[in-house]
């Protein structure tokens, strides 16, 4: 678990999969399912709080980025040490399959932010490994580098 900012401390908790190489590990076509637990350390007005499920590349050249799917948890007033949670499910795709490479990789994440008016929007990614049965003689995967 870990938190975004100390404004607004967002965790996000994977469950499902395998955690491999210090990673939570899906395949493509799994549910995903995640726990969002917001902390505020003061009162908010959140015009909403979107979770999303994505991915975007890292590396040279530019960025690109692709959101699967995005969800308006919640809207209204975040009250200062009252802890809101959330419990969300998303279905992966088939592609784009996770990849660390020496140019570019793929990085997929389950990302919430917190839309606030006039203010700097706190915001948190988790990542995760999406790609096909790691080859159990091997111990690697097809087309990424996980390792």
């Amino acid at each position: 678990m870990t938190r975004a900012t100390t404004f607004a401390p967002i965790e996000i908790t994977l469950r499902g999969g395998e955690q491999l190489h210090g990673y939570q590990h899906f395949r493509p076509g799994d549910e995903i399912r995640a726990t969002v637990l917001l902390r505020p350390d003061r009162d908010m007005d959140a015009r909403h709080v979107y979770a999303r499920l994505q991915w975007h590349t890292e590396g040279r050249g530019e960025r690109d980025e692709g959101v699967i799917e995005q969800r308006d948890v919640f809207q209204g007033r975040l009250r200062a040490m009252l802890p809101e949670s959330f419990d969300l499910v998303f279905r992966l795709p088939e592609a784009p399959w996770s990849y660390t490479g020496h140019y570019v990789s793929i990085i997929w994440t389950i990302t919430v932010e917190i839309d606030l008016a006039w203010a700097r929007n706190p915001r948190h990614q988790q990542p995760f490994v999406m790609s096909p049965r790691r080859d159990e003689a091997d111990d690697s995967y097809a087309g990424d580098q996980w390792q």
